[in-house]
């Protein structure tokens, strides 16, 4: 079995060869009668830890060129920086290439030099990564429950009734990372509309607008702060900058989003949540409800704390996936007696919007490398 020797320990190794040299260099050829038998055996287990050195880095600027690329792919970085660390990257292939040339001819001086040199590069490159912008993938499945949602299946509530959705649907925005040190990083134009949703028509249109049916649990982030990381936070609804004023936009913020209606002080704020579905009380008749929150008091934030810290750059992934249970909304609220809420429910929506906040809990949270 080939034996990779670690790549930070190169210097300690590189200190180790370059002592060697002297002894290499005053050696006769391999081969030549003056060598004995364990001056061979010396000068061939330096040719192996020297080629070592070389495909452990070459092992490392593979690596690097498949991070780089899919860096490229699942973020909006920088196109000249990335050209500018590929050429950085091919110009350490390149040195490593001549090592190997180098090795086939026992020039042990120059494929010290050569690799001390990619060293170099390689750590200045890995710099530069550490410190560039990675991603956030944010999950919240739709669930009743231990069970995925589905649209028009009926439940089971804790009481006994039975209860189905036609849709579900809400602002996830300001989503924020936070350091252990108390600072923070907000995450840039950070509002998504989650839900799950039949086709509809948009309300309050001169000319038919459709939305079609859809199910968003997922939020990609794609320009986060390179950082170490111990939490997360995020809100439910639209912060009284954009809900108090239509016309900014930002993120998916849109009034064709039907998330505002006639109804709803069009032009004046945007609903944050949608619960529209049906409920049947144990014995009882079916009836529709219909739950909007959408008011400044009806903002809610939601924070967690990992279980340890995480890193987040150009070769660390983060992934937070919650589970987003909808049971949870029909805590202290009974659509049998409370069918409606909306802006002149004003207690039933402070209910239903800590209800919204208090439905999300920690499934996993994953911190890869590329």
């Amino acid at each position: 079995m080939k034996m990779h020797t670690p790549a930070s320990s190169f210097p300690a190794m590189g200190r180790m060869l370059a002592l060697a040299m002297l002894t290499l260099l005053a050696l006769p050829a391999c081969g030549d009668d003056g060598a004995t038998d364990e001056q061979l055996q010396t000068v061939e287990n330096q040719r192996r830890q020297l080629e070592q050195q070389v495909g452990a880095l070459e092992t490392e600027v593979t690596q690097l060129k498949a991070q780089l690329a899919q860096q490229e792919q699942e973020s909006n970085a920088n196109q000249a920086q990335n050209q500018a660390l590929s050429a950085q990257l091919a110009d350490i292939a390149q040195q490593l290439t001549e090592a190997r040339a180098l090795l086939e001819s026992q020039d042990w001086e120059g494929v010290y030099t050569q690799l001390t040199a990619a060293r170099s590069e390689l750590d200045a490159l890995r710099a530069k990564l550490a410190a560039t912008d990675g991603s956030l993938e944010l999950n919240a499945a739709f669930v009743f429950g231990g069970t995925p949602l589905t649209l028009g299946q009926t439940y089971t509530t804790s009481g006994g009734a039975s209860v189905s959705f036609s849709q579900v649907r809400y602002w996830l925005s300001n989503v924020t990372l936070l350091k252990q040190d108390g600072s923070t990083a907000a995450l840039a134009d950070s509002y998504h509309l989650m839900e799950v949703i039949n086709a509809q028509s948009v309300e309050g249109t001169v000319d038919p607008v459709t939305l079609p049916a859809n199910r968003r649990e997922s939020v990609l982030a794609r320009a986060v702060p390179a950082g170490a990381y111990a939490g997360i936070r995020f809100s439910i609804g639209v912060d009284p900058t954009y809900n108090d004023n239509l016309s900014r936009q930002s993120g998916e913020l849109h009034i064709l989003q039907n998330m505002t209606s006639v109804s709803w002080m069009w032009f004046t704020s945007y609903i944050f949540t949608k619960t529209h579905g049906t409920f049947q009380p144990a014995g009882g008749a079916q009836n529709t409800f219909t739950w909007d929150t959408g008011t400044n008091a009806n903002y809610r934030t939601v924070e967690f704390a990992f279980d340890s810290a995480v890193t987040v750059n150009s070769q660390k992934r983060l992934t937070v996936n919650l589970r987003a249970d909808v049971a949870n909304l029909l805590t202290s609220l009974n659509p049998a007696t409370t069918p409606t809420i909306g802006a002149s429910q004003g207690a039933a929506s402070t209910t239903l919007s800590d209800n919204f906040a208090g439905m999300f809990s920690v499934v996993s949270v994953e911190n890869p490398d590329r």
